[in-house]
């Protein structure tokens, strides 16, 4: 399929081309190099459907099953970074306020490797089933009466991470501007501003690649943010003496384990999701196989993991007890290089919010789907789900003005939506396709390994309360 435009007597071919390889592995005989955006893959693609040339773009329809295999190796790893360590890099240093480091570093390293374990599975389950999406293999695996549960739980999971993440980008732009001579933009005022451009014609994308660009500008961010961590904890500029000192409240704080740790555990859980897309990103991803996207996942929660350990040992090192649920907050609003800090991760946030927001888009939509079928044809097309996505993003900014404590937010959706959609929906619906689908004669699945599974589901089961009553009690 070549990028860029095409003759009509050339689009019906690709089309129908397209529609029939869709979800399937490379046929064999294709040439790789050939696939989309294998020559750019940073670069949004230009292709477009024969409908859009007939019909005024409003008219125009979008459902999962359009989406294109368009993210490569590099894409897909920048997308995972820039869908991850935003807003996961912020609220370590809180989280470790209960949590040594030796305790800290285990577990952040144990969460890493199973939830890039989880999105391993989600592929597993999708080549299992031949579905596409969370509400399709459940109707296969546990039937469609009960479709509308993975649905509700997506839509739950991902309006809480837009949420939180509005939070931080608002804390992060009004904590800088004051630096900036810019006093007149409030919390308020940033978020509702943001929100209007360049968040609402981001948000009805719906083509992950097409933010591979911006998300290689939030890993930027993100990396800068590190590095000044790390200058300011070595200069000794917020120690005593030093010119932004603040009197942090220190403590013995190398073994410390105890029922506060389950705040570190809720902050990972934020940090490590991106599982509301995982069915997404395994059809975008070119020439998908379990296997080979398994080692793309594995690559990028690696380098997610070496950030979040820098972010979380100096955040905790330089202010100790005193860190807050977004890092920068702690830093002076006279140091210049930590408001480039906070407008570099203010637009790292916003930028990686569409990624989110896609995940909102498709499971609302395939909830009105499931709840009233007869208007399918509607709830398809463009302008419905460009009218559907302003309404949801003015519901997220609203909630996000009135919120201002983003640890709250943080904690309660890392541990009810994040550990949920983690740990427990991807364990059931692998263990249901491979007891549903696979026989003992034609079994790829060790019975060790799903005892394992079901493990994890269970601890995720009981992580969900235990998390979101230490947010609110501890």
């Amino acid at each position: 399929m070549r990028r860029g435009t095409f003759a009509p007597g050339e689009m019906d071919k690709d089309v129908e081309a397209l529609s029939s390889n869709y979800g399937s592995t490379q046929n064999e005989g294709d040439d790789p190099r050939k696939t989309p955006s294998a020559g750019k893959l940073l670069v949004r693609r230009n292709t477009f459907t024969e409908g859009e040339q007939d019909h005024k773009v409003k008219f125009s329809t979008w459902t999962i099953d359009e989406d294109e295999e368009s993210m490569g190796d590099v894409s897909i790893v920048i997308n995972l970074l820039a869908d991850l360590t935003p807003a996961g890099v912020l609220p370590l240093a809180n989280g470790m306020v209960g949590t040594g480091y030796a305790p800290s570093l285990v577990l952040l390293l144990l969460f890493a490797g199973c939830a890039a374990y989880m999105m391993y599975l989600i592929s597993r389950t999708v080549e299992i089933t031949g579905a596409k999406s969370y509400d399709r293999i459940w109707q296969k695996c546990v039937g469609e009466q009960s479709a509308w549960v993975p649905l509700a739980v997506l839509m739950t999971v991902c309006f809480g991470n837009c949420l939180a993440y509005a939070c931080m980008f608002g804390d992060l732009f009004s904590g800088a501007m004051p630096g900036f001579g810019l006093s007149f933009a409030t919390r308020t005022v940033c978020i509702l501003v943001l929100a209007g451009f360049p968040l609402l014609p981001l948000c009805m994308l719906k083509d992950l690649s097409a933010l591979a660009p911006t998300s290689f500008g939030a890993l930027l961010a993100v990396l800068y943010m590190c590095v000044m961590m790390a200058i300011r904890y070595f200069d000794g500029s917020y120690f005593p003496g030093g010119q932004y000192h603040t009197e942090p409240k220190w403590s013995d704080h190398t073994w410390n384990f105890g029922t506060q740790t389950l705040l570190l555990v809720n902050s990972l859980a934020v940090g490590f999701l991106c599982h509301y897309n995982g069915c997404k990103y395994y059809r975008e991803y070119i020439d998908h196989r379990p296997a080979k996207f398994g080692s793309r996942v594995g690559v990028a929660f690696f380098m997610v993991a070496i950030i979040f350990a820098t972010s979380g040992l100096f955040g905790y090192a330089t202010f100790g007890q005193d860190a807050e649920g977004v890092i920068l907050n702690n830093y002076s609003s006279d140091d210049f290089m930590a408001n480039i800090a906070r407008l570099g991760m203010g637009l790292a946030n916003v930028f990686s919010f569409p990624l989110m927001f896609s995940g909102l888009r498709e499971s609302t939509v395939a909830l009105l789907n499931f709840m009233y079928p007869e208007n399918k044809a509607t709830y398809d097309t463009n302008l419905f789900q460009n009218s559907l996505s302003t309404v949801m993003l003015g519901a997220v900014v609203v909630l996000a003005v009135i919120v201002t404590d983003a640890s709250t937010v943080i904690g309660l959706v890392g541990s009810i939506c994040g550990i949920g959609i983690i740990y427990v929906i991807p364990c059931f619906l692998f263990v249901q396709a491979a007891q549903t689908f696979l026989s003992e004669e034609n079994a790829s699945v060790n019975p060790k390994e799903l005892m394992l599974v079901k493990a994890i589901g269970f601890t995720g089961l009981v992580l969900m309360p235990a998390g979101a009553g230490a947010t609110l009690f501890l």
